[in-house]
């Protein structure tokens, strides 16, 4: 992911070289391959680039057409042809291969703001109208991309690095209370539109800001419509469309060059490794793909690692396999490549970092296998009310009759009522999940009660099929797990990618009906009937057989008592002396929850050891 950051005067001041010289040193982990500092009249900017491909990149930015928009920013395009075929029908003329940048660009020339929507794939970036002074920036529906931004007084500083706008002076270092306390309450922040830091602001997924004389403004321009259903007469056609888009969707993101895979056991990793072995094989593409798992054995029962291998071999690719058991938590807290830019509660984050490291030596591009758990996994109860208001009783019975005599079983109907069931009768009480340690004056003055009760409301969700899929995705959820695995949390210059979460997958399985083909998922598995083993292919859906975190303390390799000393800065947010009496009767999933100071904690020492100027007040 290459590295962007500028700012722009509205009254045509010209930039501050020495601040965008700090910034470009905050970007270069980013961009090995180039850096670059332009400064012009009311703005300034600079860049480092990463070369991943496989479309062409342009080498520097800000990059232009007529001397006048200027693009700056991070953008891989899918659908790239039929952007152009759409730009030459109305008058453009292309000489050969084109950027994503030039695409961009003439799409902005050519609609304005109109274009934004026709804009697929994973992108952050600014437009500077150098003549109008006025800044137009943009975020990819998922959010695979950052996007932050800070104002004081006329001047705007964004970026895709959340520590590079910290190198302003002018902007607060001040802690956001109400990140802070959404992320106690429940591990991550909510609203999205925040950072960590009070006056530095996130651009949401799929939404626009625009910056002039007459303000600041941002709009959302992106989501998943609710589009007409799609009826065809043989499930086949509908394995044979979704198998055509997820081998394009894998295509346009492996690298002309080395490749790697984040891959488990499970169905969606390995299916999306299996189908770019294939596509680069139909298509005549060198490919040299290697997977990377995490295994748990031999300490408790874990198939991660066995069953990657039998992939790995079926296909034809190498797999390398890092022991899970030999991180604990918290491990290397205090080394500076876990110095986050916001607070984050995974304790095993240097496992993780670990192996980022080892794929960042094969490759700049890392494929995963997110997204597999959302439309396909399926709700029926929504289908069967959806029928039902239509009056459709020989649909009802029919499709549900046939899933019930094929499968042997009624289809998972995931209406919340089993949920409902244990609330009524005293079973499930999600006040018990409630943090018992937040400090009295952080939580009466934050209200994190009410929060409380707010974070754990119904929200009204629009999809008649797949309210909760389309959900996650039009919230801009994706971001939040998206955001972690960027170059600006791991501090190495790997681009993570993710061809399930493709927009125009997601668009198709919008329309099909969820019986039978997006129940577990149902549709993948014919998909890649003749690229997996069957033992994958058919494999259920297996939740973790072990919990390291209880192993590791039940087995007396790590304990968190007794507690380490708090820094001042946490004693504002936890009471220290309720957490350890908390930690003291932990059972079951509370210990997790209990360990988020712990998080807070380190992360607010990572801070001392920043540059003065990034510190927090």
């Amino acid at each position: 992911m290459s590295g962007f950051a500028g700012v722009v005067s509205l009254d045509g001041a010209p930039p501050n070289v020495g601040l965008l010289e700090r910034m470009a040193q905050t970007l270069a982990f980013r961009g090995p391959d180039g850096a670059h500092i332009t400064a012009k009249p009311g703005a300034g900017f600079c860049f480092t680039l990463l070369r991943t491909g496989p479309a062409p990149q342009c080498p520097s930015q800000p990059c232009s057409l007529d001397e006048r928009i200027w693009l700056l920013g991070d953008v891989r395009l899918d659908g790239r042809n039929d952007l152009r075929r759409k730009l030459e029908q109305h008058g453009d003329e292309f000489d050969g291969d084109v950027t994503d940048e030039e695409l961009v660009l003439r799409a902005w020339r050519r609609w304005r703001e109109d274009s934004l929507p026709d804009l697929i794939g994973d992108y952050s970036f600014a437009l500077w109208d150098a003549e109008a002074r006025h800044l137009w920036c943009a975020r990819d529906l998922m959010g695979a991309r950052p996007f932050f931004y800070a104002q004081a007084r006329n001047r705007l500083y964004f970026s895709n690095t959340l520590n590079t706008i910290r190198c302003a002076r002018e902007i607060s270092r001040t802690l956001d209370d109400h990140f802070i306390g959404d992320f106690l309450l429940q591990g991550w922040c909510s609203d999205l539109a925040r950072s960590a830091f009070r006056d530095i602001a996130r651009l949401r997924p799929g939404h626009a800001l625009q910056y002039s004389d007459a303000g600041m403004h941002v709009r959302r321009f992106a989501s998943l419509p609710i589009e007409e259903p799609l009826w065809l007469k043989r499930e086949e056609e509908y394995v044979e469309q979704f198998r055509s888009l997820l081998e394009q969707a894998i295509r346009d993101r492996l690298p002309r060059g080395p490749a790697a895979i984040f891959m488990s056991g499970g169905l969606d990793s390995t299916s999306v490794a299996a189908v770019a072995v294939h596509a680069a094989k139909k298509n005549r593409l060198p490919l040299n793909l290697r997977a990377y798992t995490v295994d748990c054995e031999p300490v408790f029962p874990d198939e991660e690692g066995r069953l990657a291998l039998l992939v790995s071999e079926h296909i034809g690719i190498s797999t390398e396999i890092q022991q899970g058991t030999s991180c604990c938590p918290f491990q290397n807290y205090d080394d500076s490549r876990l110095r986050m830019p916001e607070p984050f509660h995974e304790p095993y984050r240097s496992l993780y970092l670990q192996q980022v490291s080892q794929i960042a030596k094969h490759s700049r591009v890392a494929l995963n296998g997110y997204g597999g758990d959302g439309i396909m996994t399926g709700q029926s109860w929504p289908y069967l009310v959806y029928l039902a208001r239509g009056f459709r009783l020989i649909a009802i019975g029919s499709v549900f009759g046939k899933y019930i005599f094929t499968h042997r079983k009624i289809p998972p109907l995931r209406g919340g009522f089993r949920s409902r069931i244990q609330r009524a009768f005293g079973f499930k009480h999600e006040a018990a999940d409630y943090p018992p340690w937040l400090e009295t004056g952080f939580l009466k003055r934050m209200d994190l009660a009410n929060r409380w009760k707010e974070l754990h409301s119904p929200r009204e969700k629009g999809h008649p099929w797949y309210p909760d899929a389309a959900d996650s995705i039009n919230a801009g959820l994706w971001a939040t797990v998206l955001e972690t695995e960027d170059a600006g949390w791991t501090q190495t210059p790997l681009e993570s990618r993710a061809p399930l979460l493709d927009m125009r997958i997601h668009h198709f399985l919008l329309r099909v009906p969820p019986l039978p083909l997006c129940i577990d998922k149902e549709l993948l598995r014919r998909a890649v009937r003749v690229f997996l083993p069957e033992k994958i292919r058919l494999r259920a859906k297996t939740p973790f057989r072990g919990d390291l975190l209880a192993f590791q303390v039940k087995n007396k390799e790590w304990n968190p008592l007794p507690l380490p000393g708090p820094h001042p800065a946490v004693l504002q947010f936890v009471d220290w002396s309720r957490l350890q009496a908390s930690i003291e009767s932990a059972h079951g999933g509370n210990l997790w929850r209990d360990l988020r100071p712990f998080s807070l904690l380190y992360w607010l020492q990572n801070l001392e050891g920043q540059p003065a100027d990034q510190q927090p007040l």
